[in-house]
């Protein structure tokens, strides 16, 4: 059995729908990390950043910078996109863009340092499998 649960919501594209869904992973059921598919653009429609910046207790600036430095290499329009992280308490949020090529490219950019930042955040050890090395300072991957 994985250590790893799956918790699954589909959202409306509305803030306080999202804003509640987020603080209901967070608070409520405990997961320690929190993916977002889309809702990244620049369209009236696209508020997932929003709602994660409403909900957060520290912003995460960096997982969005590399998203789009990665996902420039592959699309000029990238720079239109507005992928974000957070940390809510234990739980850390990480807004990925919605296209399924540009959800793997920033999610294999972005994983190696999402256990480690977990950890610092007071949440579970995780550990990473398939190739995937996770980055924890003083060589305890």
């Amino acid at each position: 059995m994985s250590e790893w649960s799956v918790v699954r919501r589909l959202v409306a594209d509305e803030q306080p729908l999202i804003e509640a869904s987020l603080r209901e992973l967070a608070d409520d059921v405990g997961c320690c990390l929190i993916v977002t598919t889309g809702g990244t653009g620049p369209a009236l429609r696209d508020v997932t950043p929003e709602a994660t910046e409403a909900v957060a207790h520290k912003l995460m600036p960096g997982f969005g910078e590399l998203m789009r430095q990665v996902s420039l290499a592959v699309v000029p329009t990238a720079i239109l996109s507005r992928q974000t992280a957070a940390v809510r308490g234990s739980s850390l949020i990480v807004n990925l863009p919605g296209k399924p090529s540009a959800i793997d490219d920033c999610l294999r950019a972005v994983l190696p340092a999402i256990p480690y930042c977990i950890d610092l955040i007071g949440g579970p050890r995780l550990e990473t499998g398939g190739g995937i090395v996770a980055f924890r300072p003083g060589g305890s991957s």
